[in-house]
């Protein structure tokens, strides 16, 4: 029985992983053959990858090979420090950045299984796990992007604060901070989950959670030595036109620059995503674990905080992407095959649109 179950999960997770990689696949190499340019069709490989070459990606690849500036400090240095060490067993630079998402999309995918089978049964979670590697932005998880390689280790933290292994969430929340800037607020749905371990009392294990905080202070202290400033990483901000907003003032900037049809189909598919993301989140409430709703709506809100005047939801369709309870919510409310088919098809043809523009060039998030 239990060889059954586990070959089933396996076969599961492989039929997923390749489902997401086969529209990877087909929309990279589309998005060079049938629109004028020189290219070699035999060179297949080639061709997909350079899809997964676009954008932030330059960033994490210069600052892997050159180190940082002060407009590069906006980015974290977990994922182009691994980069850098691929490339210096002797990787490209671009080959070991999509291989370390890779590698990071087939660890999420089982460990975020494994998390949603502790509240949920199989079904739902196979659901949630489809939902998540098929979600229209999901193609970051297999670009030169740290979403992948900061998703797994949110999942990791979570996974193993579930289990009361207070040191490795520790470790992982800790990687998670020096990956991306809002993993520092791992810490307050770890200290949830530790309270209500514990049941409100104290020990020395709590020490480990303030290892969290420890990935974005690493960070700080580099770049006071290599920058003079340990607050780069905010001043960079400057570069991408952000500055402080309250929330509901940067939905309304974005829905009147809709209105007025400036760059029209970016506000559209900033506004779409960031409304669908508050809407699951809201039905979450009182539904989903509170250390997960506490997760999303920190993930929801800090982004806000933040606009740029030309697109107030910037990068909302990827923030939206990596808050892992949506796909819960979404799996317990979709029970029947029809509309767990239906969702898939409407999401998977727009993870191949959408990626299909981002290998294009185009901005997407």
């Amino acid at each position: 029985m239990f060889r059954q179950r586990f070959s089933r999960f396996n076969s599961d997770l492989v039929a997923i992983y390749l489902a997401h990689q086969l529209l990877i696949v087909l929309a990279g190499y589309f998005a060079v053959i049938f629109f004028p340019g020189h290219y070699d069709p035999k060179q297949f490989f080639i061709l997909v990858g350079q899809g997964l070459n676009r954008w932030d990606a330059g960033w994490y690849l210069r600052i892997a090979q050159e180190g940082y500036n002060e407009k590069s400090a906006a980015f974290f240095p977990l994922y182009p420090l691994l980069i850098h060490l691929l490339s210096r067993l002797g990787l490209a630079p671009a080959a070991a950045g999509i291989l370390i998402s890779n590698l990071s999309l087939a660890g999420i995918l089982a460990i975020f299984y494994r998390l949603a089978r502790m509240d949920y049964d199989p079904p739902t979670s196979r659901r949630a796990t489809w939902y998540l590697a098929l979600f229209p932005t999901a193609f970051y998880l297999s670009a030169i992007y740290t979403e992948s390689l900061y998703l797994l280790l949110v999942l990791l933290t979570f996974y193993f604060l579930r289990q009361g292994r207070w040191l490795p969430a520790g470790l992982c929340g800790m990687l998670a901070a020096a990956t991306r800037n809002l993993g520092v607020f791992l810490l307050f749905p770890g200290l949830w989950e530790y309270w209500r371990a514990t049941k409100g009392k104290i020990s020395k294990d709590i020490v480990f959670l303030a290892l969290i905080p420890a990935g974005l202070l690493f960070f700080m202290i580099f770049l006071q030595t290599e920058l003079g400033n340990p607050l780069a990483f905010i001043k960079a901000q400057q570069f991408w036109h952000r500055s402080f907003s309250w929330p509901w003032f940067s939905l309304e900037q974005a829905a009147v620059l809709l209105w007025e049809n400036r760059r029209f189909s970016r506000q559209l598919l900033d506004l779409s995503f960031t409304l669908a993301g508050l809407a699951l989140f809201f039905i979450s409430l009182g539904r989903e674990r509170p250390s997960y709703t506490l997760f999303a709506l920190i993930g929801l809100l800090v982004p806000l905080f933040s606009p740029a005047p030309h697109a107030p939801l910037l990068s909302m369709p990827r923030f939206v992407m990596v808050l892992f309870p949506i796909y819960l919510t979404l799996a317990r409310l979709v029970k029947e095959e029809r509309g767990h088919n239906f969702i898939l098809a409407l999401t998977s043809s727009l993870f191949f649109f959408l990626y299909l523009l981002f290998a294009r060039g185009y901005w997407i998030a």
